[in-house]
């Protein structure tokens, strides 16, 4: 599984992603200032399978359906509790697939939205322990 990471999650999880066997890359600079469809399509042409971001919202202004990857929300940007919760975001990663937005939120609860021809699939996934604010 290939993934990058939007130009607001923190760079340091590159790293740290990778320890953990993810092969993670940085925001392509070229692709700052692309609106929302614009970025999915060049993340899909670099042959990413996920794009990690911040952007709650990113499925519900721009269609999954159809796409070859899946986008995946993280509940804030702070580099010290997302470092920490790296194990959260591998688990996360496993029910990535193409069409899903999965959110993580501070709570701790995890939906998955999978964007299919006609509709969406719908469901929780287990919850985790609640992020710090």
């Amino acid at each position: 599984m290939k993934v990058v990471l939007d130009e607001g999650v923190p760079r340091h999880l590159v790293p740290a992603l990778r320890r953990d066997g993810i092969d993670t890359y940085r925001f392509d600079k070229t692709w700052a200032g692309l609106t929302n469809g614009d970025l999915l399509s060049a993340v899909e042409r670099a042959g990413y399978d996920v794009l990690l971001t911040n952007d709650k919202n990113m499925a519900s202004q721009q269609s999954l359906a159809g796409r070859s990857i899946a986008v995946i929300a993280l509940p804030h940007n702070k580099r010290r509790t997302m470092l920490e919760r790296v194990p959260d975001i591998v688990d996360k990663l496993a029910y990535a697939q193409p069409g899903a937005h999965i959110v993580m939120a501070l709570d701790g609860t995890r939906i998955s939205r999978l964007a299919r021809q006609g509709g969406q699939e719908t469901r929780e996934l287990p919850a985790l322990k609640p992020f710090d604010p």
